[in-house]
């Protein structure tokens, strides 16, 4: 039977995944590249599998290999494929200038305090009738994403679930903050003084322990949270009144500390830093309108 007629009567979707798979030979790498779970990439094969009468890929080490009716799948599936993508895209040049749209962007106040003063006048000048809505989502950020609820959630952590398509952004250390004349600033700061002091913990998606934490427990050592909250600014604007201090990314730090007089100085052990990214839909991905947002967000991340 002639493969088109075959790849005729599939959801577009197994179509996808197999063309990825015939691609990269690996349910794990073809998951991460489609913003999927391996176990929904397996699940499409076994799909593809029963409809189309043929294991389609053998295992070979670590790797898949093809069977014979899938390499003949391969040149009629990229056919169909480009030409539905070419059907979709095909409708009319993007002017950013004509857009009338409103963007949801998910976060914490980090990403409003550091994102949308270099976002919004580039939004101004190449598109004026797009507006911005955004939203805190705590512990709802991958559910949100699934559900199409936000465009783009800006942030540092997204468990890997089918329906996400994460994009690095930056990288970066972080900082100790605390306010000027505070005791421990009269020499450089050690790991045992840091420990001795009462600390914010800013956790936005409201669970205990963070990054910090996890350094600390090998060398035996342990902080003592006095303020676990949600939001970023709040904790430097108590950290300024008071003599808690609390760890955050060094560009929210810096920030904060040219706006209220406080002092960032570095952590005193070794501390990995955070990769910010942007997540999206994947449902998105090939939008012209979401694409151009995507990349102005990225722009304004990166202080471009």
């Amino acid at each position: 039977m002639n493969p088109v007629h075959h790849l005729a009567q599939l959801d577009l979707n197994l179509l996808v995944v197999l063309d990825e798979l015939l691609r990269v030979r690996s349910t794990t790498l073809a998951a991460r590249r489609l913003g999927r779970t391996q176990s929904a990439v397996s699940h499409a094969l076994g799909r593809l599998r029963t409809t189309l009468k043929d294991p389609l890929f053998v295992r070979v080490g670590a790797a898949l290999r093809p069977t014979a009716v899938a390499e003949q799948l391969h040149a009629p599936l990229r056919e169909v494929l480009d030409g539905a993508q070419a059907l979709l895209t095909r409708s009319r040049a993007f002017d950013p200038g004509a857009l009338e749209r409103t963007f949801v962007v998910g976060g914490t106040d980090y990403a409003e305090i550091l994102l949308m003063p270099r976002l919004m006048p580039a939004l101004r000048r190449e598109a004026p009738g797009v507006a911005i809505t955004t939203r805190s989502l705590g512990d709802e950020v991958e559910r949100a994403l699934q559900a199409g609820e936000v465009d783009v959630v800006y942030g540092t952590r997204f468990r890997p679930l089918a329906g996400i398509v994460q994009q690095k952004v930056a990288d970066e250390d972080m900082r100790v903050i605390l306010r000027r004349g505070h005791p421990v600033l009269k020499k450089r700061m050690t790991v045992a003084e840091y420990v001795a002091l009462d600390h914010v913990l800013v956790s936005p998606r409201g669970l205990p322990g963070g990054s910090v934490d996890a350094a600390l427990e090998p060398m035996g050592l342990r902080r003592r949270v006095v303020l676990q909250l949600p939001h970023f600014a709040a904790a430097a604007l108590i950290v300024a009144q008071t003599d808690l201090v609390v760890t955050l990314p060094e560009g929210f730090a810096h920030n904060m500390a040219r706006r209220l007089g406080l002092e960032a100085v570095p952590v005193p052990f070794p501390l990995p830093g955070f990769t910010f990214s942007i997540a999206f839909s994947p449902v998105n991905q090939d939008d012209p309108a979401h694409a151009w947002f995507r990349a102005r967000v990225i722009e304004a991340a990166r202080g471009a």
